[in-house]
């Protein structure tokens, strides 16, 4: 099922019926919304599983960033407490 897109809901025309008093026809009102229902929950499902990937990235970026300056600070201090002359 491809998505439902703006331009598609904003031009989308509907019948009218009634001479007298004219109405849109309920059937095709109701498919567009199902279809714009169905569109907003497949992006919203999309949204969902990258936010959830770019939180797992950036946890794991700021461990390995932590550990990476604690590695540096023991190298510096180990070199303090040695005498390379």
């Amino acid at each position: 099922m491809a998505l439902i897109t703006p331009h598609e809901i904003r031009c989308r025309l509907f019948t009218t019926r009634g001479w007298l008093h004219q109405s849109y026809d309920a059937d095709e009102v109701d498919d567009l919304l199902d279809d714009a229902a169905d569109s907003l929950e497949r992006v919203s499902l999309w949204a969902l599983i990258v936010a959830s990937r770019q939180h797992a990235f950036n946890s794991n970026h700021r461990r390995r960033r932590r550990s990476l300056k604690r590695r540096r600070k023991t190298i510096k201090n180990n070199r303090k407490g040695k005498n390379y002359e």
